[in-house]
């Protein structure tokens, strides 16, 4: 009897295997698929979130040039100093300047070039400066912020977890990370492959309708600042230039 019954099953198995397969096969595809739009709808929805705290879409859409200027404190001695930021989103054209313990301190990139000025002398940057001068220009969050609320194509979102938000570029190496709190307001930032980030502090409102946070400090607290003023443009303003000295 047990050999009758092991011929009669091993008869019907495979058919039943196949059948099994196929229907599991079929619900894999459609569970996938399912779990690919949730996967994007959570994450045009935590791009929504972010940029509705920021502003808005419109706004950040509209706006390629900020001008940054906020207090800094050195890890090193403590000591508070002012630093300004001008940054063009359209091109990697960045001037830094700042008054560190009576020296005017300054760098810039534009393009391919680059030139720093540290106590009355003019240099230029070396490449492996200007590469790492591009590399903050193209992970600023200000700029990454434009970029998401104007759609740029060449940018893709992805949802992690409950309140982060991952944004990869064509190559789909991450350019940046956020993590959202629940009115959708960053919280934690950071950018390439660290995962130590910046944390901010609560958002204010600019003259220019855009709101960005008050300050933001390093995971370990060495770096600090808190922000005076940001000034947000639809176009590099007249006069500001990035140009050697």
């Amino acid at each position: 009897m047990g050999d009758m019954s092991h011929r009669s099953c091993t008869s019907w198995l495979p058919a039943i295997v196949v059948a099994a397969s196929g229907i599991y096969g079929i619900t894999t595809v459609v569970a996938a698929r399912e779990m690919s739009r949730d996967i994007a709808v959570s994450a045009e929805t935590r791009v929504d979130a972010l940029l509705t705290a920021m502003g808005g879409r419109d706004t950040w859409a509209g706006t390629r040039f900020v001008h940054v200027r906020a207090t800094h404190r050195d890890d090193m001695s403590g000591e508070l100093y002012e630093n300004q930021i001008w940054n063009d989103f359209s091109a990697p054209r960045v001037r830094i300047e700042a008054r560190i313990g009576g020296d005017h301190v300054m760098r810039g990139i534009d393009g391919t070039t680059g030139w720093r000025v540290r106590r009355g002398e003019v240099l230029p940057l070396a490449a492996e400066q200007i590469e790492a001068d591009r590399a903050w220009w193209e992970s600023n969050v200000y700029r990454t912020l434009h970029r998401l609320a104007a759609r740029d194509a060449t940018l893709t979102a992805r949802a992690v977890g409950s309140n982060r938000l991952e944004v990869f570029r064509e190559d789909r190496r991450r350019l940046n990370w956020f993590v959202l709190n629940g009115a959708g307001e960053p919280i934690l930032f950071g950018t390439w492959d660290n995962e130590h980030g910046t944390s901010f502090g609560p958002l204010t409102e600019a003259s220019s309708g855009i709101r960005h946070w008050r300050w933001g400090a390093s995971a370990d607290g060495t770096f600090q600042f808190e922000i005076a003023t940001l000034d947000a443009r639809a176009a590099v303003p007249t006069g500001i230039t990035f140009d050697r000295p």
